[in-house]
Formats: C-alpha cells, sequence, structure tokens
C-alpha cells in the first residue's frame, strides 16, 4: 500500500473519528484528587469501542485506589504486532480537569458541539485529540491489511492529571516498558504540527515562611515586621538567583531559568498590627544544566543572611520539585521516524525544542527511554472553551498511520 493510500483511507474514516472522539468526552473521567470517580467508565467505552474497530489484543492494568468508587484505576494497552522486533508506544491519557467554571463556557463541556470545524469540550485536546488519533492511525493498518514495521502498543493511562502513580509510574514498576522501546508522549504541542519536544527544564515550587515577634503597628520597633522581612528577602533572592544562574539554551522560550514568586498567603485580618508571620512562595523552571539542590543552598544561603540581618526565622522548604529528565538527542530513533511521519503528512520540516511544564515522556527519560512529545493542537488544553481542529485530529491520525506502517508502505 502507498502512503498516500494509507492517509486517503485514515481521510475516509473522518465522521467514525469525530464521533468517537465525542463519545468519549461525554463519558466523564475526573480523577479523585479533583472531585471526580476516576477514568473506569470511560475505559469501558474504550474498551467497548476497541472491540467493534476489531482490535484483539488489548489489556488492561488495573492499579487499586481507595478513592475511587471502582477501588481500580485502569490502564488500557492496544498491541498490535510488526514484523520487526523494535517497540513503539504511544502513551495518551483518558483522565482530565473538571470544567471549572461552567458560566465561562459558550457550550456544555460534556456534550461537545461541532463548530465550525471544530469539536469543543472539556479533555479533547487534553488527552482526546491524540488518543483518538493514535487509535484510528492504527486502525487504518489493520482495516486494510498493512502490517506495522514496528511492535506498535498504545497506552491509554489513568491519572495523569495528578501525578500519573496509577498510570505510567504504575505501568512502569510492572516492566510493561524496557530500554530500547521508542515512546511518544503526546500530551503537548504547537499549532503547526511541526515542533517536537525533546527535554523539559526542572521545576521546584518552593514555600517560604517567615516567622518573628507580632506586634501593633505604631511599636513597630517591639517586633519585627515580617512581611517587610519576605519582601527584602524576596527582591534579593530572585535578583541572586537570576545572576548566579544565567545560563541560555535556545531550545527554550523563554531561553533561560525562570525564577517567579507566585503565591502569597495573607498575614492577618487587619491593618494595624505589624505581622509576626509571612508565608509565600516560589515557582522555578530550570535549565537541565543545573540541579535544584544547587538552587535550593544558594535559596537557604540567602535566608540565612536575612536571619542575621532581620532577626527572622526564615523556613525555606520544596512544596514540589521534579529534576530534568536526560534529554533525548535530537537524532534519536524516535525522533527520525516521527518526523519523516509528520513531513510526508504535512510537508513541514519538523524542529525540536524544550518545555518549561513537565510532560509524560520524563518518567521514561529517566528510566533510559528514548520518548518524544509531539501533537497538532490549539493549546486550549485546561482552558474554558476547550476545543481542536477536526482537520488537525485527522491529520495527526494520518501521521501515526504513517509512523505505525513505517516502511512496510512505499
Amino acid at each position: 500500500m502507498k502512503a498516500e493510500e494509507l492517509k486517503l483511507a485514515v481521510a475516509k474514516d473522518e465522521k467514525e473519528i469525530v464521533e468517537s472522539l465525542r463519545s468519549m468526552v461525554r463519558i466523564k473521567a475526573i480523577g479523585p484528587a479533583y472531585g471526580g470517580e476516576g477514568e473506569s467508565n470511560r475505559a469501558k467505552y474504550l474498551l467497548d469501542l476497541l472491540s467493534k474497530l476489531g482490535f484483539r489484543f488489548v489489556e488492561v492494568h488495573e492499579s487499586a485506589d481507595s478513592g475511587v468508587p471502582s477501588g481500580r484505576r485502569p490502564n488500557i494497552i492496544v498491541r498490535e504486532r510488526g514484523t520487526g522486533s523494535k517497540n513503539i508506544w504511544v502513551v495518551t491519557h483518558m483522565d482530565t480537569v473538571p470544567e471549572g467554571d461552567i458560566g465561562a463556557w459558550r457550550y456544555p463541556p460534556y456534550d461537545p458541539r461541532i463548530v465550525k470545524g471544530k469539536v469543543y469540550g472539556r479533555g479533547v485536546e487534553d488527552n482526546g485529540q491524540e488518543l483518538i488519533a493514535s487509535l484510528f492511525g492504527l486502525r487504518a493498518l489493520v482495516k486494510n491489511g498493512v502490517i506495522p514495521e514496528c511492535n506498535i502498543g498504545l497506552v491509554f493511562v489513568a491519572d495523569e492529571e495528578h501525578g500519573n502513580v496509577h498510570g505510567i509510574e504504575f505501568l512502569l514498576k510492572k516492566g510493561i516498558f524496557k530500554k530500547g522501546d521508542l515512546v511518544i508522549a503526546p500530551d503537548h504541542g504547537q499549532q503547526d504540527g511541526a515542533a517536537i519536544a525533546i527535554v523539559e527544564k526542572g521545576i521546584a515550587w518552593i514555600n517560604i515562611e517567615v516567622i518573628v515577634r507580632q506586634t501593633h503597628a505604631s511599636t513597630p520597633h517591639k517586633g519585627v515586621n515580617a512581611f517587610e522581612a519576605a519582601s527584602r528577602f524576596l527582591v534579593a533572592a530572585v535578583d541572586g538567583l537570576r545572576k548566579q544562574f544565567p545560563r541560555s539554551d535556545p531550545l527554550f522560550d523563554p531561553p533561560t531559568s525562570t525564577f517567579q514568586p507566585t503565591k502569597c498567603d495573607a498575614n492577618g485580618p487587619n491593618v494595624n498590627t505589624v505581622p509576626g508571620r509571612q508565608q509565600f512562595a516560589f515557582d522555578f523552571r530550570v535549565l537541565p544544566n543545573y540541579k535544584l539542590d544547587d538552587i535550593m543552598a544558594f535559596l537557604k544561603r540567602v535566608a540565612m543572611e536575612y536571619e542575621t540581618m532581620t532577626g527572622a526565622q526564615f523556613n525555606v522548604t520544596f512544596l514540589s520539585r521534579a529534576d530534568s529528565a536526560p534529554k533525548t538527542s535530537e537524532d534519536s530513533e524516535i525522533v527520525v521516524r516521527l518526523s519523516k511521519s509528520i513531513q510526508t503528512v504535512r510537508g513541514v520540516k519538523p524542529h525540536v525544542f524544550g518545555i518549561g511544564g513537565g510532560t509524560c515522556a520524563t518518567p521514561f527519560r529517566r528510566e533510559g527511554i528514548e520518548a518524544a512529545v509531539w501533537s497538532t493542537i490549539p493549546e486550549t488544553a485546561h482552558d474554558a472553551n476547550e476545543y481542536i481542529n477536526i482537520a488537525d485530529l485527522v491529520a495527526d491520525a494520518q501521521v501515526y498511520a504513517i509512523l505505525f506502517a513505517g516502511k512496510n508502505v512505499d
């Protein structure tokens, strides 16, 4: 079969592809951390869909979770054997974040509407489009008797929106994936479909607590102002970090590490008290060639200086950390294969880049497994009025079909 014929076979299924996405999104799949019941009902729909589409090799791996009514968080794996021994995995997730402010939606978030070539609904971009696209990309091969070049595994995981404990991490511990496998984690992308992410910055959320003696605002000399001490420390810390860790990497936008003060807690209900406690937080996105432990050590040195200067106590702690994983090489096999498929379908030459947020590729890279992050999306994930373009949904399915077929299509 020729590549153009395979692309046409996918395009002919457009109506079924779109309706499958809409049917899936109608089923809520919000995790218990956000007040939902998990992915079980959505997984049941997908298992039924897989059966109807003729997939025979389907597995369900369940992670125990007492926080959901079923007590289990399902992960679905669809396998199709290829002519070679290499394994290619596409890892998408079933769960979504809640809809947020329902009044901000033009259309019902769980009754997906088609409007001017777009599908609106919660989770259509994150991560419904790529789940359905990868599924119908593989289905085009099965339907038309094309054997994949590599062994293909489609993985629909749970719990991506809250840490991957019951999803990717659970499957990694079970030994589903191994070194030498190739992974696509399509949970991030850009609008032109030409960008492949190969590295992420490290992420540190850091809490600062300043504790001193509270006093009346008319007698500030009897205490120490926690708000003022915190403010002076904040400016010194951020200025110092930017000078101490100045490296730039053009793979990223912005190209430098970012050190941002973000959340600030209330320090009291009234105006006429010098506060004895002030708490705030930083969000740092750090280039891979810096260690988060070095960032923290620098902060603590500055904190000690300001303890001496102000008499306040500074408690500096990680709220959360995600050290940067090793970079996937620009000429790695998964990047090369994916780039060729994108160019075949979209007629554009892909480029690699790095991003400031964590992705589903990170756990794989930490295990020494090559992983690439790619999709074609309008970047509306988590927004009210989240939507995808139907043309992108179909084109991405074509990219997967060409990728899976590999040398087995002309």
